[in-house]
């Protein structure tokens, strides 16, 4: 295949791998808007492709000494860029796993992260999570998980019945939870604080 100067491929690879800079300047302007059109037809993030072209094209530079594509230049552009298609998606499929693996972690180790919380700068977190209780549910709450009262010592106060106080705490917990499970700004902050209570 020839170039718009009259060098193939095959001439301006040769070039490459001596360090000619400007074959290497004229196989990339030749390629590189065909393989962003073929990349962004996959991955539909133009951020993404551009960045893959230049990793491409990158390797190609530095690697140009060892790689072998005097034959067919342009069939090692596709293989080597299919090659980082398949290697976001794995990643992309690492992270949702990630992902879903943290959440795991974070609903596992819920009760162990909110004994930690109390004492740490999250308090003003906590306090965002309790307004999405009921009167009533923050109110059980505060005494029994914040305050240390039994359920018996909260009914008297609130004047209900201790079975009462335990469901309040019960679907006041379950609130709570969710909340800090949802937010993953928060989240990240809690899995932080559990790990560092874990290396102590």
């Amino acid at each position: 295949m020839s170039s718009s100067l009259g060098q193939t491929d095959k001439e301006l690879t040769a070039l490459l791998k001596s360090g000619s800079v400007l074959a290497f300047t004229q196989l990339y302007h030749k390629y590189s808007p065909k393989m962003y059109v073929n990349m962004f037809k996959m991955v539909k993030d133009k951020e993404v492709v551009e960045e893959m072209i230049q990793v491409l094209f990158s390797r190609i530079w530095h690697q140009r000494e060892t790689i072998t594509y005097e034959r067919d230049f342009s069939g090692y552009l596709y293989r080597a860029g299919s090659h980082l298609v398949c290697d976001f998606y794995r990643k992309l499929e690492s992270d949702r796993k990630m992902t879903a693996h943290f959440k795991s972690t974070i609903t596992d180790h819920y009760s162990h992260i909110e004994e930690k919380i109390f004492f740490k700068e999250s308090e003003n977190l906590l306090q965002q999570a309790l307004a999405e209780l009921s009167p009533q549910q923050r109110q059980v709450y505060q005494l029994c998980k914040l305050d240390g009262f039994s359920y018996k010592e909260t009914a008297t106060k609130l004047g209900i019945s201790p079975h009462t106080v335990k469901e309040y705490l019960s679907k006041a917990k379950n609130v709570v939870k969710s909340y800090m499970v949802k937010n993953m700004e928060i989240v990240t902050f809690l899995m932080c604080c559990f790990y560092i209570v874990l290396c102590y």
